[in-house]
């Protein structure tokens, strides 16, 4: 092949290979390449701070409940539980004035509302606030579910002036705390003014006023001459020697304390009812009584206190006892039925009646205001004690 030949077959084979690649370009019929673009991604030079999301939480629905407080009650000896109202305050009601160091007995009206019998293992203990001289714990008589009982200390009003609060709350026997129970009384700041005498031309006859003067009688100590005042339920005044009587009214009763000297403690009072004479005792077992001028001493003068509750030990009949007391009169029940009668001085002279229609006689003798013995049928034991006390010894007194 000469060279003009090989020219032309190199122009040829060019020619073919363009002729080619236009071929394959124009293959896919619109004559549009189709271009594949690779995506990409923006990046800006700096990110916006992401904002942090707090996961939203979807919780269980509950049902709404009332938040819950330490309750006046626990788990007693075996289980039972534990629980205890207030009902009243049998003495002192709340902010009673009394006089600097006045000694008082403090009793409580309790209702067992749980299911564990109180028995005299159970104690009503200090809590907080003051103590007024109390002791640390006072016993309970035995007390059935739903049953009430009275329980009493004996405390002193501070001698400073001012509010004094003092919280009490139960003990079972197994330690388990329970209950509330809060005595408040006033010390005022200035002793308290002596009356006025106030002239009664006419005695009064209605029931309960104990306001004006009156001639009183309670034996050897001279109580003379006393001068009252009451407004509403409150009762204030003064009696011979320098002495302070301080209490409250409710119905006939007087209850409260008095105080000469260095010396104090309780009244319990019952005005007669033509309102010119009344009948009582001091400390539960002395006579005092009174009477307005130109009157005489009821007969008999002294009525001890035996109105309360009491646990009796009696020949079959050991129990739980209250007793209702209108200054002379009585009548109550115990577990076997009920009582009735009189009371001249210490002594309660009546009827027991039982469920099983029998009944007898029998008498009790007042020890102090806590105790008392005396007999059924003039030869069985019958004798009782208060919260905070025991059986007294002998228990039987013909």
């Amino acid at each position: 092949m000469n060279l003009q030949d090989q020219q032309r077959h190199t122009l040829f084979v060019v020619l073919a290979g363009l002729f080619l690649m236009s071929l394959a370009c124009s293959v896919g019929g619109s004559g549009t390449p189709e271009v594949t673009v690779t995506p990409s991604v923006l990046v800006p030079a700096t990110m916006p701070p992401i904002a942090q999301v707090t996961p939203l939480v979807v919780a269980t629905p509950t049902v709404a409940t009332t938040p819950t407080e330490t309750p006046p009650s626990g788990t007693g000896p075996g289980g039972c539980v534990l629980s205890e109202q207030f009902v009243a305050d049998m003495t002192i009601p709340d902010n009673m004035v009394l006089a600097p160091g006045a000694a008082f007995l403090k009793t409580w009206r309790a209702k067992n509302t749980g299911t564990c019998t109180w028995d005299t293992s159970y104690q009503l203990v200090f809590a907080d606030g003051e103590q007024m001289g109390g002791p640390a714990g006072v016993n309970v008589n035995n007390t059935a579910p739903n049953g009430e009982v009275d329980i009493s200390v004996n405390l002193t009003a501070p001698a400073a002036a001012g509010t004094h609060v003092g919280r009490w709350r139960l003990k079972a026997s197994n330690g388990a705390i329970f209950g509330a129970l809060t005595v408040i009384i006033v010390v005022p700041g200035t002793p308290t003014p002596t009356p006025t005498l106030t002239a009664t031309a006419t005695p009064t006859t209605s029931v309960g006023p104990w306001n004006g003067h009156w001639e009183t009688n309670c034996g050897s100590t001279g109580c003379g001459k006393m001068d009252l005042v009451q407004q509403g339920t409150t009762v204030t005044g003064t009696f011979e020697g320098g002495g302070v009587i301080n209490g409250t009214v409710s119905g006939i009763r007087l209850t409260g304390i008095w105080k000469r000297g260095s010396s104090a403690g309780s009244i319990d009072w019952w005005m007669g009812g033509a309102g010119l004479k009344w009948r009582g005792n001091f400390d539960a077992i002395n006579a005092w009584c009174g009477h307005r001028t130109g009157q005489t001493d009821p007969a008999p003068c002294g009525v001890g206190t035996f109105t309360g509750d009491w646990y009796a030990v009696c020949a079959g009949c050991d129990g739980a006892m209250h007793i209702d007391q209108a200054g002379r009169t009585f009548s109550g029940t115990y577990v076997s039925g009920t009582v009735e009668g009189t009371i001249d001085g210490v002594a309660a002279i009546g009827t027991w009646h039982k469920t099983d229609s029998t009944s007898g006689p029998f008498t009790w003798y007042l020890i102090n205001g806590q105790q008392f013995n005396g007999n059924s049928s003039g030869t069985n034991q019958w004798c009782g004690y208060r919260s905070g006390s025991g059986a007294p010894s002998p228990c039987l007194k013909p």
